[in-house]
């Protein structure tokens, strides 16, 4: 015969649900850090491009500064294949400064800007 003390019964049981509740914390606390992770390595991965686009554009004016006026633009042309979504790149030059902006705009997030500016001079 098992004797059991007044009020002990029905403890393992709410043992076990405060364990599980417990487990769910932790497991929706783990897929918001995930979340917040993707989210920003879609950032970065755009900052990137952003970057690449705006230096290969002053890469090829370096080499073609005496037509700098021919690159100041901001038609379709100029902006297609960016890889931005909603990517938009805008050309500035004064004398042999340049300046390169690069927007932006991810789904759900608000719009982004990079810019660069270079001055040109050398042979």
């Amino acid at each position: 015969m098992i004797l059991r003390k007044p009020g002990q019964q029905g403890s393992a049981l709410i043992e076990a649900l405060v364990s599980v509740l417990l487990f769910s914390i932790a497991i929706i606390a783990l897929m918001r850090v995930l979340g917040a992770a993707v989210k920003d390595s879609g950032d970065v991965q755009y900052r990137a491009i952003a970057a690449t686009v705006a230096d290969e554009t002053i890469g090829r004016m370096w080499v073609d500064r005496a037509n700098l006026a021919t690159y100041v633009q901001t038609d379709a042309a100029l902006n297609a294949g960016i890889g931005l979504p909603g990517g938009t790149r805008t050309v500035e030059v004064t004398g042999n400064r340049v300046t390169v902006t690069i927007n932006w705009q991810p789904p759900g997030a608000g719009a982004h800007t990079h810019t660069v500016t270079a001055t040109l001079t050398g042979n």
